[in-house]
Order: structure tokens, then sequence, then C-alpha cells
């Protein structure tokens, strides 16, 4: 099950991916399944959020993450301070 402050550590993970300079599609692609598995479990699979994730984060490639943090962070907002 996906706590708000799952959001935090995927965003983190994320950062971590991203600066990696030997960026791995497969961790990539795990990471991307935990972040959307973690959106639909917190606002539901029809959620705004939860279908933009999908619909930006389809490649794996550094791009497709930094729209992934956005939405992330988007979510964070969302849920303000109890994310931290």
């Amino acid at each position: 099950m996906c706590s708000e402050k799952r959001i935090d550590d995927l965003i983190k993970s994320g950062t971590l991916l991203a600066l990696n300079s030997d960026f791995d599609p497969t961790v990539f692609r795990h990471w991307r399944l935990q972040a959307f598995d973690c959106l639909t479990t917190l606002l539901g699979a029809d959620h705004y959020y939860t279908n933009k994730f999908q619909d930006f984060v389809r490649q794996s490639g550094r791009i497709d993450l930094l729209a992934a943090y956005g939405i992330l962070s988007a979510v964070q907002q969302l849920f303000g301070d109890s994310c931290n």
C-alpha cells in the first residue's frame, strides 16, 4: 500500500536516478511501475494525475523521468505537509 510519504521517497529516488550518469532504463521501468502503483493507490486509476503520468512516462529516458517528477511533485503539493 502506498502512503503519502512514499511520494517523497519516489521523488528522491527518481532524482538520484536522473543524476546517475549511467542512466539504466531497466531501473527506470521498475521505478515507473512503483510510482504508477502509488499514484493509483493514492488517487485512483481515473484521476487526472494518474492518467497524465501514464501518458507522459511511456519511454525509459531522462525526459520521461522529468515528466514523472513533475507529476509526483504536484501530488506531493496536493497532499501538503503530510508528504514531508
